[in-house]
């Protein structure tokens, strides 16, 4: 039954409604949400304009993000929604792939839709420039959400505009980057907002569909399964009663999303069949045995005690690990485990992305090391200053996360947009700390000083004047080309292949995403590592002596062998193999089984007609 109102109701309501009015209107949330709009507008526009000579030809940073269109294509084109293989890369078996189709329906429900408008070539320009930018725009809205319950909605639009500064975050969603990678971010993004959320009921469903949504677009999340299980599992030996609904609720959703994800996406008879690169039955068992071993642990023992608590989590996470041990002990090794030697020395080892700190330059290394650190600091201070016991125990969650992520980001570069998004709170709390002393002062010259240095605490500031310094004290030379002339655009080296029939090409892996995309030629191998014979022979090939080489290439169904002397890839195998076919092709020194072509537009593409011998004259009428 309600209370009848008195006057002194009215009189409190009135004061309280007085004490919200004289907040500031970004504190009380008024017009949050437009505000984060207008920082992910800023930056689209700066994106745009930065990227604007790029969208005509479709000039892709990555070759990755050329494949992606090219699997779009095929897909639109008629191929099996649970098929991702891509059947002009060595034909006739094919190049196996292992990314999600998921990423493929943003671009291709974009395609469609413009395509009655503009035509095929427009309808591609404008979803390839478009997705990652909406994309943006759905991290910049989901990190005010999952952080505004933690921090304020103030706060949440700081961290949204230091979001917006972060070049290992934008990097993966600049125009023509239509890969995985943001999506990975995004997805992380949803596990924070479930750890941090109040209700733990639906704060674990988030996270696990989050995890399970991460983990199916690429294999590189199966770390942070792990991470993230260990923090959720540490609160609920903290807070059992509290935080039991969080942790049953991830590990639940996230094994039956993830299963639900595989079936749909590959189909029952795919689904079963075992990659250590991508979730498959090898990983999808040890969640089971996980959710089902903690549920009925937690029945049995209860959560009177610490011990009581503990055990249910040791004995479901050895038997996950047992799990995957005893189904795929391979799976151990790491998804490369599979590559031949020298594709490992020759390939996996020259991706810089995929390398460990310690074996990028300094510069790089700079760039992801400084930004983390101040906001490890910062989610450690905060930490450590926090009165409330509710929020202590959430930044402690944070940067139990953070710390996780960071190491991953140590071991694997490409890593480090997950982990810097993390600690963007923690660069928040720090400029949110020391900004209000800083208008504080009574000077109004020291104010504006010291609220513009404020810029270096930012992950853009602290990144460039880092690098900057790095230049300067390593005596790093300014990139000047000084040989002038003019130049043919990459993408018109390929398109000059047009001028060929369409044939098999036998080249280098880093070229094959753009000739699949701009021709209608077929490749022996790109650099993706389930096309593990394709790329043995590619690389075999190129480094190979007189005679081996013959063997190797005659040995395929190519029916030309290109060269790009330019290109890091042949300069790498020229160098560690200096008697190799690439080396003595960029020599000039062309074996008699290679006969040398031209077309218009080649530029300082090398194309060789590769001469087999002469297969035995028939006597039958050739039919036409």
């Amino acid at each position: 039954m309600t209370r009848p109102l008195f006057p002194e109701d009215f009189a409190g309501a009135a004061a309280l409604r007085l004490r919200e009015d004289s907040r500031p209107w970004i504190e009380r949330g008024h017009n949050a949400l437009w505000l984060v709009g207008a920082l992910w507008l800023e930056c689209a526009i700066v994106w745009l304009a930065w990227h604007w000579g790029s969208f005509a030809h479709l000039e892709f940073r990555d070759p990755d993000d050329a494949l992606r269109l090219v699997q779009v294509r095929n897909f639109l084109a008629g191929q099996s929604w649970f098929d991702v293989s891509m059947h002009r890369i060595n034909p006739p078996v094919g190049g196996p792939m292992h990314w999600s189709r998921l990423v493929d329906l943003p671009i291709a429900g974009i395609i469609i839709a413009m395509r009655p408008l503009f035509g095929d070539h427009m309808a591609e320009i404008i979803a390839c420039v478009s997705v990652p930018m909406l994309t943006l725009l759905a991290m910049c809205v989901a990190v005010y959400f999952a952080v505004r319950g933690f921090v304020g909605p103030h706060r949440a639009v700081l961290v949204v505009a230091l979001l917006v500064t972060s070049f290992p975050i934008l990097t993966q969603m600049s125009p023509l980057r239509i890969d995985h990678h943001a999506w990975q971010v995004v997805a992380s993004v949803g596990v924070i907002g479930g750890v941090l959320a109040r209700d733990a009921r639906r704060g674990g469903w988030i996270a696990g569909a989050s995890m399970a949504m991460w983990v199916h677009i690429s294999g590189e999340a199966l770390p942070y399964i792990a991470i993230n299980g260990a923090v959720l599992g540490l609160r609920y030996i903290a807070r059992p009663q509290d935080e039991w609904p969080r942790l049953m609720g991830f590990v639940t959703v996230l094994a039956l999303a993830s299963a639900l994800l595989l079936l749909g996406t590959h189909g029952l008879a795919a689904s079963l069949e075992t990659h250590c690169d991508s979730m498959s039955p090898p990983y999808l068992l040890p969640l089971f045995a996980v959710a089902t071993l903690l549920w009925a642990g937690h029945k049995m023992l209860g959560e009177a005690t610490i011990a009581r608590r503990i055990a249910p989590l040791a004995i479901a996470a050895a038997a996950g690990a047992a799990a995957l041990v005893a189904y795929a002990p391979q799976c151990l090794a790491g998804p490369f485990q599979a590559l031949d030697p020298l594709v490992y020395d020759y390939w996996y080892l020259a991706i810089a992305e995929g390398q460990p700190v310690w074996r990028q330059d300094v510069s790089t290394a700079t760039i992801i090391l400084v930004p983390g650190l101040l906001g490890l600091a910062g989610m450690i201070a905060a930490t450590l200053s926090e009165k409330d016991a509710d929020k202590r125990f959430d930044w402690l969650s944070l940067l139990g996360m953070a710390l996780g992520a960071f190491v991953v980001c140590l071991m694997v570069l490409r890593a480090m947009g997950v982990a810097h998004l993390l600690m963007l709170i923690g660069n928040m709390w720090i400029i949110a700390r020391l900004y209000p002393r800083i208008a504080a002062m009574r000077h109004m010259a020291a104010r504006v000083l010291l609220t513009a240095s404020l810029c270096v605490l930012t992950p853009f500031g602290g990144a460039a004047l880092s690098s900057m310094a790095v230049s300067k004290l390593a005596n790093v030379p300014d990139d000047v080309d000084s040989k002038g002339g003019k130049t043919i655009a990459p993408y018109a080296r390929i398109e000059a292949l047009r001028a060929l029939p369409p044939s098999v090409l036998f080249t280098s892996l880093d070229v094959g995403p753009e000739i699949l995309l701009r021709t209608d030629h077929s490749v022996i191998a790109t650099s993706h590592h389930r096309n593990i014979a394709g790329m043995t022979e590619v690389i075999h090939a190129f480094t190979a002596p007189p005679g081996t080489d013959k063997a190797i290439v005659l040995g395929t169904s190519a029916h030309y062998l290109l060269l790009f002397p330019d290109g890091n890839e042949i300069k790498r195998y020229s160098s560690k193999a200096p008697h190799g076919l690439a080396a003595r092709l960029v020599k000039g020194q062309v074996p008699d089984w290679l006969m040398r072509m031209h077309v218009r537009g080649e530029g300082t593409t090398r194309i060789y007609r590769i001469l087999r011998p002469a297969a035995p004259v028939s006597t039958r009428p050739a039919s036409l």
